[in-house]
């Protein structure tokens, strides 16, 4: 396989570097609770790239991309990162407390990027 990033159109590359992106938030803080913080790794967010798999092997490949297919997974990614954050928000003696870092937040803004990849990709 060859891999001819210069050729692609802007939505191919765009999807790529949202997938690079993704998978280096999972090096970052997920959870930070001042005595406990862990990686994307160890807090079981390295299953969210999943939704990546289907629109990175498409431009890798230099396939045609279902668009409806990709929006699906690109919205699941962005809901499932939501819910992540959410269930690391408590409230602590009426005080509220975020336990997501940056790693998730990072992992967002490539949810986005890969949605506007998405719109970019002309094929």
């Amino acid at each position: 396989m060859k891999f001819r990033f210069k050729l692609w159109d802007l939505g191919s590359k765009l999807i790529f570097i949202a997938t690079c992106l993704a998978l280096a938030s999972f090096f970052f803080k997920w959870l930070d609770i001042g005595v406990a913080a862990e990686n994307g790794f160890l807090q079981g967010g390295a299953f969210f790239i999943v939704c990546f798999i289907y629109p990175f092997l498409k431009v890798v490949r230099e396939k045609k991309m279902n668009k409806i297919i990709a929006y699906a997974f690109a919205l699941a990614a962005i809901i499932l990162t939501m819910m992540y954050v959410s269930s690391k928000t408590v409230d602590f003696f009426g005080q509220t407390i975020r336990g997501a870092a940056a790693g998730p937040y990072l992992f967002m803004v490539s949810c986005g990027l890969l949605s506007f990849g998405i719109f970019k990709r002309k094929y």
